[in-house]
């Protein structure tokens, strides 16, 4: 069973109760109401015939059984008209005036059952399918008991009650349609926003990560919904990273197989030229240069490429000596530098940083090695570590600004002739990229071509 038809269903019968409550609460009270109007009118008529009667009798009555019989069968019939009245005296009924056969009705034993008491007993009941009120008391004539009984068809006022309770019952039923009918509606709207969670969540399921649930109201069902587009949105997010990141690993390999076939593929011409039965010496000297050369740039490069492998997990950090970081990569850097005539300007303002010093050192180098690269014989590099930041700034070539982003991707090269001639394979920047992530500190570039490039290691303040 669906949840709407449940909640339906429990609706409806809940509806229905209420109904029923309300019915039975009204007959009730208005069957109390006629009760005490039938009984508060019998009462009444039955007590002021009583009284009249038993005390407009006295003891002087007459000796003769027969004439005191009939003196007192008169006089209960001058007051009693009215008919309804019973009186009776043992198991004989002198006086009848309701029209009916009392004897099947209040035999002599009812009567003295109804007023064992010695006082005036009062009843409804339901005799032969009519109801009748019904009120007996006994009375001493004469020093003879003798019993008064009223007798009242009550039934049409019952049966009005009767009838007050099948509109009632109709009425209720009529009700209880329509408002069923109304909560099935209210019902399906409610659970609306459920479909189209449903909706949503098999969209989902198919690879829609861009749906989105409407979201109206502020009831819990809303924030469902609402709850449902968060998490939507977070598997969007983790969707489109993952995506991006399968096509920057895609981009990697197909970078690094260019990059491996020119070297690969030098290496197999000189060993083709070595293989040749007839080769001159120079020729085969140059085949072996060749092959030297390419060897050590494959070994730079699976150096590179292990290095960016190792950096995918977590490092270890204490605090380091900033001076003594700078210095080792001015030592690292010297040979090359000096061969260029070029400098590298070293200003320390900081004391320690947390850090792995070896592989800051050779973020710093591969820093002060592009810096290198860029600039022109006899320039000089500064390296700055101050404020929480380390800089390496030259005033070489530069970086064009629609370049700038993209210099840390792997094998990106902005002049690529220059950078392979130089031994370069674009990885530099992705491990100094890296390195920096690994350190919890940004990695930011600003460079004006023809002017200046700067870049800075940021780590977050202490």
């Amino acid at each position: 069973m669906k949840l709407r038809t449940k909640l339906t269903v429990f609706s409806i019968l809940l509806l229905a109760i209420a109904i029923a409550l309300c019915c039975a609460i009204i007959i009730s009270f208005a069957y109390q109401g006629e009760v005490e109007s039938i009984t508060s009118a019998g009462i009444f008529d039955f007590e002021s015939l009583y009284r009249e009667f038993v005390w407009g009798l006295t003891d002087s009555m007459p000796d003769s059984p027969i004439v005191r019989r009939s003196y007192i069968i008169n006089k209960f019939r001058s007051l009693a008209d009215a008919g309804e009245f019973v009186l009776q005296k043992g198991d004989e009924f002198w006086v009848n005036n309701t029209g009916f056969d009392v004897k099947s009705i209040l035999p002599a034993g009812k009567a003295a059952k109804l007023s064992e008491s010695g006082s005036t007993q009062y009843k409804l009941a339901r005799i032969d399918g009519a109801d009748y009120f019904i009120a007996a008391s006994p009375a001493s004539i004469a020093q003879e008991d003798y019993y008064v009984s009223l007798m009242r068809n009550v039934t049409p006022q019952i049966n009005s009650v009767r009838s007050l309770a099948a509109k009632c019952a109709l009425v209720g039923a009529v009700i209880t349609a329509i408002a069923a009918y109304a909560m099935h509606l209210i019902v399906l709207r409610s659970l609306l926003p459920i479909k189209a969670l449903q909706e949503g969540a098999n969209q989902l399921s198919g690879g829609k990560y861009a749906e989105r649930i409407p979201v109206h109201g502020h009831d819990e069902l809303s924030e469902l919904a609402a709850d449902f587009n968060s998490m939507a949105k977070a598997i969007e997010g983790n969707m489109q990273e993952l995506n991006e990141r399968a096509e920057r690993q895609q981009a990697f390999i197909n970078d690094l197989s260019h990059e491996l076939k020119t070297p690969v593929t030098s290496i197999l011409l000189s060993s083709e030229t070595l293989l040749s039965r007839s080769v001159p010496p120079d020729a085969a000297q140059n085949a072996l240069v060749r092959i030297y050369d390419q060897c050590k740039w494959l070994e730079q490069l699976s150096g590179k490429l292990m290095t960016l492998v190792l950096l995918q997990g977590e490092i270890s950090l204490r605090e380091e000596s900033v001076a003594e970081l700078l210095e080792a990569v001015k030592e690292s850097t010297a040979d090359k530098l000096e061969k260029q005539n070029m400098k590298l300007c070293l200003n320390c303002e900081m004391d320690t940083l947390p850090m792995d010093f070896d592989l800051m050192r050779s973020a710093l180098v591969n820093l002060v090695e592009n810096a290198r690269k860029a600039s022109r014989d006899g320039q000089t590099i500064y390296l700055c570590a101050k404020n929480n930041t380390i800089e390496v700034r030259d005033f070489g070539q530069g970086i064009p600004a629609k370049e700038l982003p993209r210099i840390t991707e792997p094998f990106y090269m902005v002049d690529k002739s220059r950078s392979k001639k130089q031994g370069g394979a674009g990885l530099g920047l992705a491990i100094v990229q890296r390195i920096a992530s690994a350190h919890g500190a940004a990695l930011t570039a600003e460079s004006v071509p023809g002017e200046f490039t700067s870049i800075k290691i940021v780590f977050q303040a202490k």
